[in-house]
């Protein structure tokens, strides 16, 4: 079982910044903050190592597991984190102010989870140096169900 857990973009473009799975469509795009209607802010995250699989908490029931598509560098909803889906691994890395989070799917191309804050979407890039600032992310930590304020992950 994981801990429940909000990503935050760190992109330097003003907009939304909440990384928001839209379960209804398996969609995933940020949200200018995570309160209601945004019940796709929060997610379930589970820990291997320095592997994270990301569980979309959305109210709406559909796919659920943040996944990159590397052959495209689209990211989406997937149903779970068997086969097919081997973008459902995510490799986490602390850079010490924040977390960059590299796809493991199988297929070669992007692989950094990219959230765009100019217009609110979200794909993969090939690395995480400028221009690509989306790809930094701050890691917290819900309180109360309507997860408004953040503690932050160290």
């Amino acid at each position: 079982m994981g801990e429940n857990v909000i990503l935050t973009c760190l992109g330097q473009a003003p907009g939304p910044k909440e990384l928001d799975g839209r379960t209804g469509d398996g969609t995933v795009g940020l949200a200018p903050h995570t309160g209601p209607p945004f019940s796709g802010t929060s997610w379930s995250r589970t820990i291997h190592g320095d592997v994270w699989t990301l569980k979309c908490l959305g109210d709406i029931e559909g796919p659920r597991f943040l996944d990159g598509r590397t052959q495209d560098g689209t990211v989406g909803l997937a149903p779970s984190t068997e086969a097919p889906f081997s973008g459902t691994r995510w490799r986490a890395t602390n850079t010490g102010q924040d977390f960059t989070l590299e796809c493991l799917g199988e297929v070669e191309g992007a692989r950094f989870l990219d959230g765009r804050t100019g217009d609110g979407t979200v794909g993969l890039a090939p690395n995480t140096e400028p221009p690509f600032t989306g790809t930094h992310w701050r890691v917290g930590i819900p309180f109360g169900d309507d997860n408004i304020g953040i503690g932050v992950d160290e």
